[in-house]
């Protein structure tokens, strides 16, 4: 019996050291969001611009891509940090869920919104230059307003099959919360 409440002890002790490093994490990564445009802008743009440079006689004036009198330029909602950081929340808020595997997670989703932000990249440039700016202007909108949340549930849902992930980020944690809380014992009390 003691044997059965030490290891529930430890359970509760291993959670609550787990919850607290999540949300420091969460706390560091907010305090520092900028990083994620430092990092992933000159990556999505030299990313964007070798593949520009495929096609076409492009160059880098700055943050843009220069194509046949065209600028493009890649400004910070270019480089989608905020989707990214939304990934980070989605991954770090699962409960059941190891260092490793998080640290995966966020690296093989963190990849997969890049290529497909290049490729997004790459498609608006191709139709501003093949089918005219109004064509861009129009899937542009189309991106920016109804695909990017799109982008980031598909990728998540990929990740968590992938993964094997389990619970829901967050509702897991105040589930668990509310469960071995003094409020939830003393209501089972009340009852009794």
């Amino acid at each position: 019996m003691k044997n059965k409440k030490r290891m529930k002890k430890r359970k509760i002790s291993n959670y609550y050291s787990d919850l607290f490093i999540r949300l420091f994490a969460i706390l560091v990564v907010t305090l520092n969001f900028n990083l994620f445009y430092v990092v992933l802008t000159p990556i999505t743009l030299y990313l964007s611009y070798f593949f520009a440079n495929l096609f076409y006689n492009a160059i880098i004036v700055g943050n843009s891509i220069g194509i046949e009198g065209w600028g493009f330029n890649i400004i910070d909602a270019c480089v989608a940090g905020a989707a990214y950081y939304l990934l980070f929340l989605l991954i770090i808020g699962l409960k059941k869920c190891s260092w490793t595997k998080r640290i995966k997670m966020f690296v093989s989703g963190a990849l997969i919104l890049l290529a497909v932000n290049v490729i997004r990249i790459m498609i608006l440039i191709f139709l501003n230059l093949e089918l005219g700016h109004s064509y861009f202007e129009a899937v542009h909108l189309v991106f920016w307003n109804f695909m990017s949340g799109a982008f980031i549930f598909l990728i998540w849902v990929f990740l968590v099959k992938k993964f094997k992930a389990e619970g829901v980020p967050f509702l897991s944690d105040i589930k668990y919360l509310f469960e071995n809380s003094l409020l939830k014992r003393n209501k089972s009390k009340i009852k009794k």
